[in-house]
């Protein structure tokens, strides 16, 4: 459904400080983002990111995150979402932080 939420789920309590989206525009920042693709089927260009309606809500013990997409996702484009990992990415609530990005390989998309 083009107006549904989407939720990330972690296997560990995480940090909620180190969960954010851009609510500004449709640059990719933040550490989790959502990208369609651009005209050459790349993902995650300036432009082409989700801007979000507002900063992720947590549920199960901060382990579910649901991210409100400002806008409808579009009818047959594919999206992917990137956790970002490493030093400047998303964190546990003991403060280790994911060890690697982690980008969905095929993608999702919504059929109406």
């Amino acid at each position: 459904n083009r107006d549904t939420n989407i939720e990330i789920l972690f296997s560990e309590t995480m940090d909620n400080s180190s969960i954010t989206v851009n609510t500004s525009n449709t640059n990719c920042s933040g550490t989790i983002r959502i990208s369609k693709a651009d005209g050459s089927g790349a993902f995650f260009e300036d432009g082409f990111c989700m801007q979000m309606s507002s900063s992720p809500s947590a549920s199960n013990n901060n382990k579910t995150f649901t991210l409100d997409p400002s806008g409808r996702l579009t009818k047959g484009v594919v999206y992917k979402i990137w956790v970002v990992g490493g030093n400047t990415g998303v964190k546990d609530e003991s403060g280790y932080y994911m060890a690697a990005d982690n980008i969905t390989a095929s993608g999702f998309g919504v059929e109406k």
